[in-house]
């Protein structure tokens, strides 16, 4: 895993100086590159591990991760205190460019979107799982991306209903119509040999 802070000669903040995100953001709009660095610090892991699980890759997550933080400078004057999570905004800005760029893949591998068999486990029972997250990763693959991307905030994000839908620029309502259908192209992928459904506790 890389997922390396991209920031290079930026200044270093002093810690973290609680300031809230709105805060930093009006810095960042003045020209504040340390106050960059702590946007970074604090969001750039969260927007890295979403890109991997989207594209799978790690260099592509660096550059998407890289470039959001570029988006993060580039905008900020036009940041508005209290409308969003800053959080809810850098995921989306996340999934766009994931989204730009599985656009033009028919199958987008999902090799590290799935978590590794604990290695204590026994021999058989490590295989049996992994070929078990090959077919979950295969089925996730097939899916389109704005499926796909549903999955992964909802299941392995574990972003709760109303986050996950402002993400994709959709009503509540719409995100979870669109889970549901998500979740039933990726059971029927799997139903060949299925052994248990796929679902998270709390889901609608």
């Amino acid at each position: 895993m890389t997922g390396q802070q991209p920031w290079g000669r930026l200044p270093a903040p002093d810690g973290d100086d609680g300031a809230d995100d709105d805060t930093l953001m009006a810095r960042v709009a003045q020209g504040d590159e340390r106050a960059l660095r702590q946007v970074g610090q604090r969001h750039y892991a969260a927007t890295w591990r979403l890109a991997k699980r989207l594209l799978t890759s790690e260099a592509e997550a660096d550059d998407v991760a890289q470039e959001v933080l570029v988006r993060v400078w580039n905008h900020a004057a036009r940041w508005t205190p209290g409308r969003a999570q800053l959080s809810t905004w850098l995921y989306t800005v996340t999934y766009r460019l994931c989204l730009d760029r599985l656009r033009g893949r028919r199958h987008a591998p999902l090799e590290a979107a799935m978590d590794v068999a604990d290695p204590s486990d026994g021999a058989a029972e490590t295989m049996e799982r992994r070929s078990e997250q090959r077919r979950v990763r295969d089925a996730l693959a097939s899916l389109p991306g704005k499926q796909r991307a549903a999955l992964v905030l909802f299941y392995y994000q574990e972003m709760p209903g109303p986050q996950a839908s402002a993400v994709l620029g959709l009503n509540l309502r719409a995100y979870w119509s669109l889970l549901y259908r998500a979740r039933g192209a990726l059971e029927r992928a799997l139903a060949k040999g299925s052994r248990e459904p796929f679902g998270r506790k709390g889901e609608p």
